[in-house]
């Protein structure tokens, strides 16, 4: 008798209690309609051989800036710099001009508060004689955080949300040692003190490195800050959302290859000022830095999991 009367003390709870029940709609209503073919014709578009491998300072650097800003400028977004979305920089020992492309898409209601989601949208560009299209790297991570922010759009739209001010931050010129996100870091224009977040997402299209036996998996490595907290987060989503996902906490396990692949992407430049940072991967496989990185290796619906799961994180983070 008690079991039954916990029971439907939790359920009705849980499903009894109107406003709960309006959040979790609200919450999944927007990631629940994704548009597979939509996200597939991004990621290709992205990684397409027109990009010639994406190479800072080349004609298809151009290419995919100007597709990347007429995305964010559709979605609402205002410029985070003065009245362009474009943030140019110099590459440090080089003539090439990079340029990052950064929109805000602002709270609902006012607040002075930030989160920053990033990906770079660079890579290798030509090789000899061969074309580097980097579709998991990382086409994929701008893929993803264009899909969030169109999701984030639309709920600003319907006037749920967000929150907090989000930050899309694209960076060009990773592969030249970071140095988008340094120029970025090094060029804020808000106290650090008002950004909570940064999620940065770079090569999580494919299922090639798992951490376990199954190929719905997702691994991250986070600032000493926020670590705890973050794999309680993602725990609780995991479960509450039945994502099903084998989320990997301890980068397969070694500590060592914890911190240095913390180091080596771009958010790495975040935390060092001072934003609590978070890396989001799939894990480096057999075509990582090669030219069979292309498109038709992504496992779309794996991909979308991670969108969703990564999309809900961010809501939670941001008090929603």
């Amino acid at each position: 008798m008690f079991l039954f009367t916990a029971t439907l003390f939790v359920f009705s709870f849980i499903f009894g209690n109107n406003s709960t029940l309006t959040e979790f709609e609200t919450v999944t209503k927007y990631s629940s309609k994704q548009d597979t073919a939509k996200i597939e014709s991004t990621l290709s578009f992205i990684s397409n051989d027109l990009a010639t491998g994406r190479l800072s300072g080349t004609p298809g650097t151009l290419i995919v800036s100007s597709f990347l800003r007429d995305k964010i400028s559709k979605m609402g977004m205002i410029p985070f710099y003065s009245n362009t979305f474009t943030q140019s920089f110099r590459v440090p020992g080089d003539s090439v001009i990079g340029r990052n492309i950064i929109g805000v898409l602002p709270a609902l209601y006012y607040t002075d508060k930030y989160i920053i989601i990033s990906a770079h949208y660079d890579h290798l560009g030509i090789l000899g004689g061969r074309i580097y299209n980097g579709a998991d790297d990382n086409a994929s991570g701008v893929t993803a955080l264009l899909t969030i922010a169109e999701w984030f759009s639309q709920m600003r739209y319907n006037r749920e949300g967000p929150r907090v001010n989000i930050i899309f931050a694209l960076f060009d010129a990773k592969e030249s040692s970071l140095a988008g996100s340094e120029y970025f870091a090094k060029n804020l224009k808000i106290p650090v003190s008002n950004i909570s977040y940064n999620i940065n997402l770079d090569q999580i299209g494919c299922t090639f490195a798992p951490p376990g036996t199954q190929e719905n998996y997702l691994l991250y490595v986070a600032d000493s800050r926020i670590k705890k907290d973050i794999q309680r987060r993602l725990d609780l989503l995991n479960k509450f959302h039945n994502f099903q996902m084998d989320i990997d906490h301890s980068f397969y396990g070694s500590p060592t290859f914890y911190d240095i692949f913390f180091k080596t992407g771009d958010h790495y430049n975040l935390s060092k000022a001072g934003i609590p940072s978070i890396l989001f991967t799939s894990g480096i496989h057999m075509h990582t830095y090669k030219p069979t990185d292309e498109y038709y290796f992504i496992n779309y619906p794996v991909f979308i999991n991670r969108i969703r799961l990564i999309y809900l994180l961010t809501k939670d983070l941001s008090g929603m």
